[in-house]
């Protein structure tokens, strides 16, 4: 039997050559995770894979394009913001040059690189808590981290 899916939501991360992630600070103007940290990305539009998905919210919200997105998880959970819905995410991640003033914040708050030690302190929307810890903890990070 397959699961229910009622939403598809890609996100992204990525981390530049110091260990820093770019997050999203989100304004109040939403319903999902207001004021609160966030992974770039959002829903898939009708007919679109989450990695054209991914791309495409990454360019949308910070200006930046990557040439190769690689998965780290997929998987689903409720999906904030719409209550009884099931949500499927993947979340992918990419090395990047960027610096904080290459990055034009298209939606929300803020958009900026964070360190490793204050990412564990900023206050996560429900999904965004659990994802971003298991990526700091995973040998994805650790490895994009060695390289740079």
């Amino acid at each position: 039997m397959t699961a229910r899916v009622d939403v598809r939501i890609a996100g992204v991360i990525l981390v530049d050559p110091r260990g820093r992630l770019l997050l999203q600070l989100r304004d109040g103007n939403t319903e999902v995770d207001p004021h609160r940290w966030s992974l770039p990305g959002g829903h898939l539009d009708p007919g679109e894979d989450s990695l054209a998905a991914a791309h495409r919210e990454l360019y949308e919200e910070t200006g930046l394009q990557v040439d190769e997105l690689r998965l780290f998880w997929r998987g689903l959970a409720p999906a904030v913001g719409f209550p009884g819905a099931v949500g499927e995410f993947s979340i992918f991640y990419a090395p990047t040059s960027a610096t904080d003033a290459d990055v034009v914040c298209g939606e929300g708050a803020a958009m900026r690189f964070v360190d490793r030690a204050d990412v564990l302190t900023l206050e996560f929307g429900r999904a965004n808590a659990e994802i971003v810890p298991r990526f700091l903890g995973s040998a994805e990070y650790r490895q994009l981290v060695r390289a740079g």
